[in-house]
């Protein structure tokens, strides 16, 4: 194996950018549409708003497996958030999606990172995770996302059962959105969609 198969490309490739490009303007679609539901269970049921709210992450998560490169879920959720600036949210939306992203992708990195130590040779150089490595990290992304929810909570609601039902939800909604995202990869490929 040469050095120019060995290591990572620097420059992103026109297709990759293609992708996220239009997952970016699909995430937007999803999360505007989401956006009246969003408002009203924001105040009248906080562990609905973060099952619905969680929604807006399927698609950087499936950014981060159709282009396996680090940025890949922080452009799709960083584009999303632009997108609903004109929301309530405001700029907190590029905020909220954008960290859980970046800590997806952090993650993801370290696991590859794992990856490519314990094996090393023509299994080093795959781009994909394993399952464990792929769930650990949506369940950070939703660690991310709980703890930036409290900052946002009334004092007043923010009691100890709230606070974990709403963490244990937003953990839950994430892994299981990762693992339908990792499923819909798998279909896509099987398809030769991508």
């Amino acid at each position: 194996m040469n050095s120019r198969t060995s290591r990572a490309p620097t420059r992103w490739a026109s297709s990759a950018l293609l992708r996220l490009g239009a997952l970016s303007a699909l995430n937007a679609v999803v999360a505007l549409a989401l956006a009246p539901v969003t408002t009203v269970l924001a105040t009248v049921n906080p562990p609905a708003y973060a099952v619905v709210a969680s929604m807006t992450m399927m698609l950087p998560m499936l950014a981060a497996l159709l282009v396996p490169r680090f940025g890949s879920a922080i452009i799709v959720a960083f584009c999303t958030g632009i997108f609903l600036m004109i929301t309530p949210l405001g700029a907190i939306a590029i905020v909220a999606l954008s960290l859980p992203a970046l800590v997806m992708e952090l993650v993801l990195l370290l696991g590859r990172l794992v990856l490519r130590r314990s094996r090393p040779g023509a299994e080093a150089t795959t781009t994909d995770v394993p399952w464990t490595t792929w769930l650990l990290a949506c369940a950070a992304g939703g660690t991310a996302i709980a703890a930036m929810s409290l900052l946002v909570l009334a004092p007043g609601a923010a009691t100890p059962g709230l606070v974990a039902l709403l963490f244990c939800i937003r953990v839950l909604t994430y892994t299981t959105l990762g693992a339908l995202m990792r499923r819909l990869r798998s279909q896509l490929r099987s398809a030769g969609l991508v």
